[in-house]
């Protein structure tokens, strides 16, 4: 769909000019591996939101949440597989690398935004619920806390996009869907926003700017 495409797109860019070239084609791996769930729901919350909205900005936003993403999973799998205790060296120490760089250019992408701190908010309950898995009671510690927290940033993502804030109602609505969505690996996109795009249409109603079916109605005229 056209909201993956346009996240896809601007993920691929966030890489081109990463070096040497072994870990730019380990990362396009990364990318086709990768459940665009986060980039497209930014882009379409944007463009729910605000039917004139620059597209290529809302992808950008939604290629550095989904780099964050995929960095910090990237991550959460190297401690659940330690790759380095069954021989596999080479690509886990390539692993970690790809981690740290999607991590590092995300944040490159969201810096100075809406978004920013929550991000790094996320980073560190990340490192929080890591640790707490590693109790005796981990059972207790939500597994999926980790695409919560990006459902919620990529719609609060979109919105600053669009809103250049957070309203309130956004917020909720993006808590119900972090809630609704919060599994891991995520759904993909078109699971997500067949639900997310009817909901994000009626909020859109609630603010002034073009929704996306006003702008197409009426370059048709």
């Amino acid at each position: 769909m056209d909201e993956t495409a346009h996240a896809r797109a601007a993920f691929r860019e966030g890489l081109a000019d990463i070096t040497p070239g072994a870990l730019r084609d380990h990362l396009e791996e990364v990318l086709e591996d990768a459940s665009l769930t986060p980039g497209a729901l930014t882009v379409a919350t944007a463009t729910a939101l605000d039917g004139a909205v620059d597209r290529d900005l809302a992808a950008r936003r939604g290629a550095g949440v989904q780099m964050s993403y995929e960095g910090l999973r990237l991550s959460r799998s190297l401690i659940r597989t330690t790759p380095w205790e069954h021989g596999d060296r080479e690509s886990g120490d390539l692993d970690v690398i790809a981690a740290e760089v999607l991590v590092a250019r995300g944040f490159e992408y969201l810096a100075h935004t809406g978004v920013a701190l929550d991000v790094v908010e996320a980073v560190q309950q990340f490192g929080r619920t890591q640790t707490l898995r590693e109790a005796p009671d981990c059972e207790a510690v939500p597994a999926t806390r980790l695409e919560a927290d990006f459902v919620r940033i990529a719609v609060e993502a979109g919105a600053d996009v669009a809103l250049e804030s957070t309203p309130q109602e956004v917020t909720a609505l993006a808590e119900a869907l972090a809630e609704e969505f919060s599994a891991d690996p995520l759904p993909t996109p078109d699971v997500v926003l067949a639900d997310a795009d009817r909901r994000l249409e009626r909020l859109a109603l609630s603010h002034d700017r073009p929704t996306a079916g006003d702008v197409s109605g009426s370059s048709e005229t």
